[in-house]
C-alpha cells in the first residue's frame, strides 16, 4: 500500500473505508481522545489520511498536526479543515526517519500500522514514539488477527444455521484474506486485494514494551457492527455480541 496506491483511492475513500473512528461501536476512539484531551496540549495524527478525526482533535486540543504520505489523501484534509486555524497538515513518509517532525503531547494513529514489510512497519511504530514529549501518550488503533478468525467462525455458523452441513457450511466460508502460511504466521492477511498487517493482543505488548520503549496502559477492543465484516445488506439478528474489533493500544512515554 504505498503512496501511488492511496492516490489513486483518494477519491473512494470516505465511500470504502471503515475508518475507526466513523465505524467503531460506542465511540471508544473519542473516548480515549478525551482521557487525553487538553487545550493546552498539542496532538499528532499519523496516517491522518483523508482528515476526518482532523476536527474532533482541532477542538479539543490546542495543536494538531496531521501526516500521511499521500498528497491527494492530504488534499482532501486540507479542504475538510479549510478554516480551522490549529491545524497543520504536511506531507510525510512515516515509515522514515521523523527527527524534522515536532515532539507533541499526544499522537492518535487508527489503523495506519498497516504496511505488510515488517522493516517499513518498525520504523513507523519507533518513529511515531520517538516522537512523544516525556510523558506524552499514544493511541494507536490495528486490525486484530484474532477478529479475523473469529468472523471466518462466524460466517461457517450462518452456513450451519441455514441447514448446510459442517463441511459445506466450512467449504462456502471465505477464506480469500487468508495468505500463505509464512504471511499469515506474520499477522498479514489480505484486505481485498491488499496484504495488510494484522496484530495478536501479546504480540502488541511486545511491540510496546521491546521496539517503542514505551509503558503499555490498556489494550482494548474497538468493535464494529458485523455489517462491516460481510459484503450483504443484513445480517441474522443472532449475530450480535461478541463483535469484530480493532486493537486500540493505549502507552505512555517515560518522564
Amino acid at each position: 500500500m504505498g503512496e501511488e496506491y492511496w492516490n489513486e483511492f483518494a477519491h473512494e475513500y470516505d465511500d470504502f473505508v471503515i475508518d475507526a473512528f466513523t465505524y467503531g461501536r460506542s465511540h471508544v476512539v473519542g473516548r480515549q481522545i478525551k482521557k487525553f484531551a487538553s487545550p493546552k496540549l498539542t496532538v499528532a495524527d499519523y496516517g491522518c489520511g483523508p482528515g476526518k478525526l482532523l476536527p474532533y482533535l482541532a477542538a479539543k486540543f490546542g495543536k494538531v498536526y496531521g501526516y500521511d504520505f499521500s498528497e491527494k489523501l492530504l488534499g482532501i484534509a486540507r479542504e475538510r479543515c479549510a478554516g480551522i486555524p490549529n491545524i497543520e497538515i504536511d506531507q510525510a513518509d512515516l515509515t522514515q526517519p521523523v527527527d524534522h517532525l515536532p515532539q507533541v503531547d499526544v499522537i492518535v494513529s487508527l489503523n495506519a500500522a498497516i504496511m505488510p514489510d515488517t522493516g517499513r512497519r518498525l520504523e513507523f511504530l519507533r518513529g511515531m514514539a520517538s516522537r512523544l514529549k516525556p510523558g506524552g501518550t499514544l493511541i494507536l488503533n490495528v486490525p486484530s488477527v484474532e477478529s479475523l478468525l473469529f468472523t471466518a467462525f462466524r460466517e461457517t455458523e450462518w452456513y450451519r444455521k441455514l441447514g448446510h452441513t459442517p463441511r459445506k457450511a466450512e467449504s462456502q466460508t471465505d477464506v480469500s484474506s487468508l495468505p500463505r502460511p509464512r504471511m499469515a504466521a506474520q499477522g498479514v492477511y489480505y484486505r481485498g486485494d491488499e496484504p495488510t498487517k494484522h496484530y495478536l493482543r501479546e504480540e502488541l505488548m511486545v511491540l510496546v514494551r521491546d521496539e517503542m520503549s514505551l509503558e503499555l496502559l490498556e489494550i482494548n477492543k474497538m468493535e464494529y457492527d458485523w455489517t462491516t465484516e460481510f459484503e450483504v445488506d443484513e445480517v441474522p439478528e443472532w449475530m450480535a455480541d461478541p463483535y469484530p474489533w480493532d486493537w486500540i493500544v493505549t502507552a505512555r512515554a517515560s518522564t
